[in-house]
């Protein structure tokens, strides 16, 4: 029998990491899923789902491709780190990648001094080296890529005082500037660097996010006011630049509670930030919030719950970017190496579609040291993909999903369990009847994790029947699964007896059960009409990729 793992109901991610810190110092969204019976769905009590492709369809931008997170900035030196990574750009379509620490002592950005000495004057004609920032970003834009800059951490030689602790293996610093005109210098030089190397017309592009969950005491020791401080000289060195650099922040964690002096929690800090940067005429170019599914607070919908409130505190044409999310914030859960993080990451992205403008998956690879580099190919990591390149269940479904439209044609369940969702994709005005192109229904069947971090009641396989109306004469259907028989990796590994260091041959082994097959799927066409119908049962925690075309 395989082996199974109940889902995680110990500490996060963050209070782990905040612990350490103390130790050592609804329903679905209407518009996509209308609980209203449809006209010609079966009336029996079976899940139904409508598909109309005769209707108007609405915009469906791939906002997960945006931007994807990644560690530290010193990881993105490495060869094999940058290898993953473009494989996400070339196979995921994904744009841009955010990392933390471009500012830390390590990378060298600003280092006038070094263990408290003035450095070696030797080394540079002033207290910059860029060179370690130019090796990344040089590699992105080379690929056509961009950077995503993570204004953070307090360099050594400019912080207020020394860390009261060390959360992280590499050098986060937490701490505020000993002088707030100087970090806005230093950020300033920073930027204008920037738009010497790579010209004004590309450095626009950049979103310039001000700092890491600034809420959080493992990540920023001063209180809400020295973040809105820390802030406002950002944002005013980088407009000094060019008022067309485009700032933002403040990059919050959603639900989360920290030590140290009280400060609001991620949604109210957020909704305060943006209330102060209108009241003082800061400049906010985008807005940048954090939410994981094991965040506590978290409403009927997971995640998308604590993105659907920053929307509504964001002010009007203000993008939001959701700069990290995952279906866990803690390390170590094993519903992040299995198709548990597909089918979480499907009902984000549907239940935040019109919502935010970019959807970060935190993070594409496992090559990642906060807590010290894992050497188990499969150890509850954030990453989509393992230490050596393993394609995991999510990193599946984000391939799937970079080959569907842009466009969302009308889906309609009824009777079906609240674990069960989808979306219908074409890329037609009108619906792939009429565009020819086909069209993608993607369904989900996932439990959310509780509010109070209380084990969830485990999702049921569900039988769900499809109906479509205006399809092509002779259209056929395949469908993709993920799910704990298929594109499962994992499980894999665990056969071949959790292998710590697998052999090369292991590895294929598993590298091939990451493989997502396509298969024939039944499609019972309407005599004489433009409806079709299939049925197919979703697994607990599945994904389900059906084209018709």
């Amino acid at each position: 029998m395989p082996e199974t793992h109940p889902r995680s109901t110990g500490p996060t991610r963050r209070q782990m990491l905040l612990g350490g810190a103390a130790a050592a110092g609804t329903a679905l969204g209407s518009e996509l899923l209308d609980a209203a019976p449809a006209a010609a769905a079966d009336t029996s009590s079976t899940a139904q789902a409508v598909v109309d492709l005769t209707r108007p369809t609405s915009p469906f931008p791939h906002v997960w491709e945006r931007v994807v997170g990644g560690d530290w900035a010193k990881q993105a030196l490495r060869r094999d780190y940058q290898d993953q990574l473009f494989d996400c750009h070339d196979e995921l379509g994904i744009e841009s990648l955010r990392f933390h620490g471009v500012l830390n002592s390590s990378m060298s950005t600003y280092f006038p001094t070094v263990n408290g000495r003035p450095r070696n004057p030797a080394f540079s004609k002033d207290d910059y080296s860029f060179f370690n920032v130019e090796q990344v970003y040089d590699a992105l834009v080379d690929r056509g890529m961009r950077p995503y800059v993570e204004l953070s951490s307090m360099p050594a030689s400019l912080q207020g005082a020394a860390p009261p602790f060390s959360v992280f293996l590499y050098d986060f610093n937490q701490m505020e500037p000993k002088d707030y005109a100087l970090w806005g210098k230093v950020v300033g030089d920073f930027a204008r660097h920037m738009v010497d190397r790579y010209g004004i017309r590309e450095v626009r592009t950049w979103p310039f996010e001000v700092w890491n969950e600034p809420n959080l005491f493992a990540f920023f020791n001063g209180d809400q006011q020295a973040y809105f401080k820390l802030y406002q000289y950002a944002a005013e060195a980088i407009k000094n630049v060019d008022a067309s650099l485009r700032v933002g922040g403040p990059a919050t964690s959603a639900g989360q509670q920290s030590f140290g002096p009280p400060r609001s929690p991620g949604v109210r800090y957020y909704r305060e930030f943006m209330q102060w940067a209108t009241a003082k005429g800061v400049p906010v170019d985008f807005g940048s919030a954090h939410g994981y599914e094991t965040d506590t607070g978290t409403g009927p919908q997971g995640p998308a719950s604590f993105f659907q409130q920053n929307r509504a505190d964001t002010p009007s044409g203000v993008p939001l970017y959701i700069s990290e999310t995952n279906v866990a914030a803690d390390l170590g859960n094993p519903a992040l190496d299995r198709s548990d993080a597909a089918a979480s990451f499907l009902r984000t992205i549907i239940e935040t579609a019109g919502v935010v403008d970019a959807l970060a998956y935190w993070s594409f690879t496992d090559i990642f040291e906060e807590l010290g580099q894992a050497d188990k190919p499969f150890h509850g990591g954030f990453g989509l993909q393992t230490i050596h390149g393993v394609k995991k269940p999510a990193y599946r479904l984000l391939q799937l999903l970079h080959s569907v439209g842009d466009r969302r044609a009308p889906l309609t369940l009824s009777n079906a369990p609240a674990t069960v969702g989808g979306i219908a994709v074409t890329d037609s005005a009108r619906g792939g009847g009429s565009g020819g192109g086909g069209v993608d229904v993607l369904l989900y069947n996932h439990a959310l994790a509780t509010d109070d971090g209380s084990a969830p009641t485990p999702a049921q396989p569900a039988t769900l029947t499809v109906t479509l109306r205006g399809v092509r004469p002779g259209a056929r259907a395949r469908v993709r699964r993920i799910d704990e028989d298929h594109t499962n990796p994992y499980q894999e590994w665990i056969e071949l007896g959790s292998p710590e260091y697998p052999t090369r041959r292991q590895l294929r082994d598993i590298e091939n059960a990451s493989d997502v097959v396509s298969q024939p799927l039944e499609l019972k066409a309407h005599h004489g009409t433009d409806v079709a119908r299939f049925t197919l049962t979703l697994p607990a925690e599945g994904v389900a990729a059906i084209h018709i075309g």
